[in-house]
This record gives structure tokens, sequence and C-alpha cells, in this order.
């Protein structure tokens, strides 16, 4: 017999275990960078208890709106994507942070398009992938429109630029097109054809070249592009087993260039150790279960497709900020769900946890 569905408590209770570590990572991070660039001790964490608030109140709303209703809303979302991305081209609107324009806004309000875009993807794309379910055996019919608003979006968001970001949207994207039904040999067609330009973009782009031959050999240019690797090394490797003590972090004083966003995790690794980042792990590891086991057990293939989408969002950007942190990957900027600064990211995070919940809740089949 089947039993009522309900909210996924542990999804939730893992959510908050994150958050709580992440305003208490950050404050170590984000102190001493806070006070000598903003004079305040509390500049980051009180930006970033404010956008948890907000945060918090979109998990709730979105956990109790029914995610089949988002059905009148998945085509005006993608339109949004596109203009919130032009935006950040539009001089007085798109703002610009380390001679980059990546966000928008007036005055302190701000957020980042690249990370509303994420989102924005994965609704348009569940939905739109059930209505075309039967068209997607086709290329022309099936899987080409999709490819060619993923490039649109992809160029806009490497114009800013923001390689990582396109790269993490490609990769959640061709997640939910195998899912939903696109062929194969259609996803590795395209990807062939993405390749050359992905290799412009990169070896035609002198840092983005450099940062490339950095992380292969960070030694070659130590106080250049091969500094940050090279740091981040020292950073996890020197917090040991257990780590030297919260805010005893030594890399974070000036060495990492963003202690509080992207390089959060080895600074974690400093101050925690081996356990502390093993702790991190292990909780996005049981996100993506309890994601992909509300994915599995959603009554509908609306369900199973969003669910899929939402905790590739959350996990595939851990994994490459992890993967950036570990020098396993190159520098991207990417930050940590629910942990780095950045309340564009903490926003859409919980939003898609939220959604999670209201797919869980929705369910009809029983929950073990």
């Amino acid at each position: 017999m089947k039993e009522d569905s309900h909210i996924d408590y542990l999804l939730l209770f893992t959510t908050f275990i994150l958050l709580g570590i992440g305003l208490t990572a950050l404050f170590s991070a984000s102190a001493a960078f806070a006070y000598v660039n903003r004079g305040d001790l509390y500049f980051y964490l009180k930006r970033q208890l404010v956008w948890l608030a907000i945060g918090i109140i979109s998990l709730w709303l979105s956990a109790k709106f029914n995610y089949r209703k988002y059905r009148v809303l998945y085509r005006p979302f993608l339109f949004l994507t596109f203009l919130f991305l032009c935006l950040v081209f539009v001089p007085g609107i798109g703002k610009e942070s380390r001679g980059v324009y990546r966000s928008i806004g007036v005055g302190f309000i701000s957020f980042t398009p690249s990370e509303i875009a994420k989102l924005g993807v994965v609704i348009y794309l569940s939905f739109s992938l059930v209505k075309k379910k039967d068209k997607m055996e086709s290329y022309i019919n099936g899987s080409l429109p999709y490819f060619i608003i993923l490039g649109v979006i992809s160029i806009l968001v490497v114009m800013e630029p923001d390689l990582g970001s396109a790269l993490i949207i490609a990769v959640i994207a061709f997640i939910l097109l195998y899912a939903g039904g696109a062929r194969i040999s259609h996803l590795l067609y395209t990807i062939f054809l993405a390749s050359v330009p992905l290799y412009f973009s990169i070896f035609e782009v002198g840092y983005r070249k450099s940062r490339i031959m950095s992380f292969l050999n960070p030694e070659q240019d130590p106080l250049g592009m091969g500094f940050h690797s090279i740091h981040l090394k020292s950073s996890l490797g020197s917090g040991g087993l257990w780590g030297l003590g919260l805010g005893q972090g030594k890399e974070k004083l000036f060495y990492l260039p963003t202690p509080h966003t992207d390089s959060i995790f080895a600074v974690i690794g400093e101050e925690l150790g081996f356990i502390g980042t093993f702790l991190i792990v292990a909780l996005f590891f049981f996100i993506a279960y309890r994601g992909l086991r509300i994915a599995q057990k959603a009554s509908d293939g609306l369900g199973k497709l969003l669910a899929l989408g939402l905790t590739s969002l959350i996990c595939v950007q851990a994994i490459v900020n992890m993967g950036v942190a570990t020098v396993l990957l190159p520098t991207t900027g990417t930050t940590l769900p629910f942990i780095s600064y950045g309340g564009s990211s903490l926003l859409v995070s919980l939003v898609a946890i939220g959604i999670l919940l209201n797919i869980s809740k929705n369910s009809q089949k029983e929950s073990v």
C-alpha cells in the first residue's frame, strides 16, 4: 500500500548543517580580508546573513508551491534569463568586480545572472523535455533547438567572462537532455562541434591559456599565474588530519586571493583538516543521494527530470569548486554551494532545495 508522501527532512537537515558550517567558515575566511578592505570584520558575514534570510524564505515558499505550477512560468523564466545575461553588458546596470562584469543591480543590491541561468535552464529543460519527449529521437526537431538555446546562453556567459559557469550549465543541460531522451550520438556530435569554439575560447584568450599552463605546472610561474594553485595546495596540505584549528589558518591572510568565495574549501582544509573536508564531501554526497532518491520516487516524468536537474545544479557546482580547491581542475571562480560567500549562489541553491522538498512532498510513491 502507498503511504502519504512527506517532505524529505533528511535533505533539509543536511542543508542546514552545510549552512551552519558555511557561516562559520565564511567568517573565519573573510574576517581579515573584510577588515583590510572594508574596515569591518563582519562585513561579508552580515551580507551573507541577509541573503540567508531571503534564501530561507525562498526555500519555504518554493517548498510550499506545487512544482507542477511552474508550467506557466518556464518560458518567461527562460526569457528573463536571456534578459538578465544581456543586462550585464549595459553601462550603469552591469557591475564591475575585479575587472569583469558578472553581476547586475542598482546601488548595494546586485545579483549574478549566470547563477539565475543555471536554475532557468533546469526549469526550462525539465518542462520542455517532458512536452517534447516523443520528438527527442530526431536531431533537427528534438535536440537541436535545445543546443541552439544553450549555445546562446553559453556565449553570453563566456562574454562576461565566466567560462566556468558556462561549462557547468552545459554539463547540467547534457545530463537533463540524456535523461529526457536525447540520443547519445546527438550529444557526442554536439560535444565534438562545441570543442572547436571551446578550444579557441581557452587557448586564444591569454589569461585562460595562462591558467591552463599554470595549472599543469604552477611552479613555472610561482609569483604569477601559479600563485593561486601553489597556495591552494599549501593550505590543504598544512591542515593535516585534524587541521590547525578554527580561525588559525595562515593562507587566508592574503595568500589565497579569494578565501571567502572559490577558495573557501581550502581554508576549511587548513583549519579543520582532512576530517573537515571529508565531512563537507560526505554531506554533498548525501544531498546527491537524497536528490536522486526524490527523482527516482517522483510520481511523474516532470518531477523526475526536475529533481535530477536541481540535484545536478548543486552537486556539479560543488564538484567543480572542490576540484579547483584541490588543484584537480583549473581555476574557474566557482562558488561552493551553501558555504561560499555569494548571495545569488546561496539563493539559487536554497530555492533548488525548496523545489526538491516540494517534489518529495507531492510524490505519490512510498517513501522509506
